[in-house]
C-alpha cells in the first residue's frame, strides 16, 4: 500500500434545459427528462457543459446490475432485473466500499451514470473505468466530469465496479475463482450494448478509456473471451495487463489471512465464504485492510494483496492466461488502442521517497527484492538468477550502493520505469504486431495537473486527467487550457475515428501522429510542442530487455 501512496493520494453546478425533438434546448432551470430503456422507466436531469455552455442531459446510478448482498456477495454478478415505475436517476448513487475508519459506500454500489447532447442519433461512445488500485474510486462526476468530452459530441459512461475484497477475492478454486470486479465491468459493458442507443449512442462505436487500475481492466477485457464483441477502440492511461500491480499473486492466502482474522479458522474454501458472507459489510472491508496493508509490505515491489487473478479454467471464468504471452502471440480481440504513460509516473506524492525510504531497509537486506516479480523463477532468497537480476538493478539505478540513502530523483525514475514504462511500452510492442497502436508520453508540466512548484520533475501518476475531466479550479492559464483542449481533441478523435490526428488541425499543430509496429517504438511527446520521436526512455527499457532476456524464464504474464 504504502509503494502506491503516490498513486491515489471536481461542487456542480448547471443551467437548466427543456427537450425539444430529442435535443436538449436552454431553459431556465434545470429540467427532469423521462426516457424508456430496456429495463425500465428513469428520470435524468439537465445541465449545461463547462466553458462551452452546451445543454445536455445526465442520467446518474442507473443499475445494472442487481444488489451483490447477502447470497449475492463474492457471486458473478446477476444482470439487472426489469423494474416498475420510474427510477429518479438524478444523482449519483453509492459508491462500492471502500476505505477504513470509516469504510465508506455500500455493497448496493453496481451503478452507471449516462451524459448525452442528445437522445437521438447515433454518436460515438466513451466508457471510462475508473482507475484506484483496485481497492478505491467511482464513477462520479466530481471526479470524472465529462463536459469537454461532450462538447466533442461524445455521449459518456462511467459505472462503479466492486472493490477490494467484495471485488477482488479469490481462493484460487471453484468457490470463489475470482474476478468479480472485472465480472462486474462486463455486465456494465453488456448493458451499454442493450441500452446506449435509447441514450443517442452508438453501440457499434464504443471506446472504453481507463486510466491505471482502469486501464489495466481494460487490457483484461482485451484477452478476455467474455468481453468479445463489447467494445471497438480503447483507450489505456498509466496501465495494462502487464504492470507488476495489475495481477494479485498470492490471493488464496490473502483471503485465509482475513478469515482468520475474523475467528473463520479454516483451510476449507466453502467454510471460509460461507463464514464470511456472514460477516457484516463494515468487520470484513476493516479486516482485509489490515491484511491488504500487511500483505503488500511484504515486499512493496511485488503487486497488490487485491487484483486480478489467472482463474482456474471454468464455464464464465473471465481470465485463464498470461497475459504477456496472450499479447505477444495475438490471443486477444485486436481492435485500435491507445495508450501511455507520464513522463514521471511515481512524481505525483509530496515527497514520495521519503514515505517509501521508510521500507527500504528490506531491500538492502534482502538480494532479491528489486528482481521483477514475474521473472518466472524460484522465489527462494538464493535463487541465483534473483539475485543477479537484483544486483544489476541495484547498480544500474543507485550505484550498487544503499537504496535508502537514494536521491528522490533516483527512487522515482525505478519506480516509474519498473512499475509503469517498461510493463506500457511492452504493450505497445506487443499488440502493434496485430492491430492500429498509438502510444504517447505525457510530459506538459502545468498547473492544472498539480506538476509546478515541487522538486521531483516530470508529470506525475494521474495528472493527466486534469487536462481531460472538468476542473473546479479558477484562473487557468491559457497554456493549460490550450493542453486541454489538444487532449480532449486527440482522445475524442481517436474514439470517434480511430485515428487520434485524422486530420491537419491547427489546434494539434497540424501533426501527423503515427501508429507504432514492433520494437521500434513511435510515440508522441505531449508537451507544449506536440513531436512524435522514437523509442522513449530508451537507456533504461533496453537495461530491462536485457534483464528479463538474461534471467527470465518465459512465457511471462506481466513483464
Amino acid at each position: 500500500m504504502v509503494r502506491y501512496v503516490f498513486i491515489f493520494l471536481l461542487p456542480f453546478f448547471n443551467l437548466g434545459e427543456s427537450l425539444k425533438n430529442g435535443q436538449c434546448t436552454r431553459s431556465p432551470e434545470k429540467t427532469n427528462i423521462d426516457l424508456n430503456i430496456t429495463d425500465g422507466r428513469i428520470t435524468g436531469i439537465t445541465g449545461v457543459t463547462a466553458e462551452e455552455n452546451k445543454p445536455y442531459i445526465a442520467f446518474k446510478g442507473i443499475p445494472y446490475a442487481e444488489p451483490p448482498v447477502n447470497n449475492l456477495r463474492f457471486e458473478p454478478p446477476v444482470a439487472k432485473k426489469p423494474w416498475n415505475g420510474t427510477l429518479n436517476c438524478t444523482y449519483d448513487k453509492s459508491q462500492c466500499i471502500q476505505g477504513s475508519n470509516p469504510v465508506a459506500g455500500s455493497e448496493d454500489c453496481l451503478f452507471i451514470n449516462v451524459y448525452t447532447r442528445s437522445l437521438t442519433g447515433k454518436s460515438g461512445v466513451l466508457v471510462f473505468i475508473h482507475g484506484g488500485t483496485f481497492i478505491t474510486g467511482n464513477s462520479s462526476e466530481t471526479l470524472q466530469g465529462p463536459d469537454h468530452f461532450l462538447n466533442e459530441g461524445m455521449v459518456f459512461a462511467q459505472f462503479n465496479y466492486r472493490l477490494g475484497v467484495f471485488g477482488f477475492i479469490s481462493t484460487e478454486d471453484l468457490v470463489v475463482p475470482g474476478n468479480l470486479g472485472l465480472k462486474d465491468q462486463v455486465v456494465a459493458l453488456k448493458w451499454i450494448q442493450k441500452n446506449i442507443a435509447f441514450f443517442g449512442g452508438d453501440p457499434k462505436n464504443v471506446t472504453l478509456f481507463g486510466q491505471s487500475a482502469g486501464s489495466s481492466s481494460i487490457s483484461y477485457h482485451m484477452q478476455s473471451e467474455l468481453s468479445k464483441g463489447l467494445f471497438q477502440r480503447t483507450i489505456m492511461d498509466s496501465g495494462t495487463s502487464l504492470c507488476l500491480w495489475s495481477l494479485a499473486r498470492d490471493s488464496r492466502s490473502t483471503a485465509f489471512k482475513i478469515g482468520s482474522t475474523l475467528g473463520i479458522v479454516t483451510n476449507n474454501s466453502t467454510k471460509l465464504i460461507t463464514g464470511l458472507k456472514n460477516i457484516s459489510y463494515e468487520a470484513l472491508q476493516e479486516a482485509s485492510s489490515r491484511i491488504y496493508t500487511q500483505v503488500t509490505l511484504n515486499n512493496v515491489l511485488d503487486g497488490f494483496a487485491f487484483g486480478p487473478v489467472q482463474e482456474v479454467v471454468h464455464d464464465g471464468a473471465f481470465f485463464t492466461g498470461k497475459s504477456e504471452e496472450m499479447l505477444r502471440t495475438g490471443k486477444y480481440t485486436k481492435v485500435p488502442s491507445l495508450l501511455g504513460v507520464n513522463s514521471n509516473e511515481a512524481a505525483s506524492a509530496k515527497s514520495v521517497s521519503g514515505i517509501i525510504r521508510l521500507f527500504l531497509a528490506q531491500f538492502d537486506l534482502s538480494p532479491i527484492s528489486l528482481a521483477p516479480a514475474d521473472l518466472n523463477n524460484e522465489r527462494g532468497i538464493f535463487q541465483p538468477k534473483r539475485v543477479g537480476a537484483n544486483a544489476r538493478i541495484k547498480c544500474e539505478y543507485f550505484n550498487c550502493l544503499s537504496i535508502s540513502l537514494a536521491s528522490e530523483d533516483k527512487i522515482s525514475e525505478f519506480i516509474s520505469n519498473d512499475q509503469f514504462v517498461r510493463p506500457v511500452r511492452k504493450t505497445a510492442i506487443d499488440i502493434s504486431q496485430y492491430s492500429t497502436t498509438y502510444m504517447y508520453v505525457f510530459s506538459y508540466v502545468g498547473a492544472l495537473g498539480g506538476s509546478l512548484n515541487r522538486t521531483l520533475k516530470g508529470v506525475g501518476h494521474t495528472e493527466e486527467l486534469a487536462y481531460l475531466f472538468k476542473s473546479n479550479l479558477s484562473n487557468i492559464s491559457e497554456d493549460d487550457t490550450l493542453m486541454r483542449r489538444r487532449m480532449v481533441r486527440m482522445w475524442s478523435n481517436f474514439a470517434k475515428y480511430g485515428n487520434p490526428t485524422p486530420i491537419q488541425d491547427p489546434l494539434l499543430q497540424n501533426i501527423t501522429w503515427s501508429a507504432t509496429h514492433g520494437n521500434n517504438v513511435t510515440y508522441l511527446n505531449i508537451d507544449k510542442i506536440l513531436q512524435v520521436s522514437l523509442n522513449p526512455f530508451s537507456d533504461k527499457m533496453e537495461f530491462y530487455d536485457k534483464i528479463y532476456k538474461d534471467f527470465g524464464t518465459p512465457p511471462y504474464s506481466t513483464y
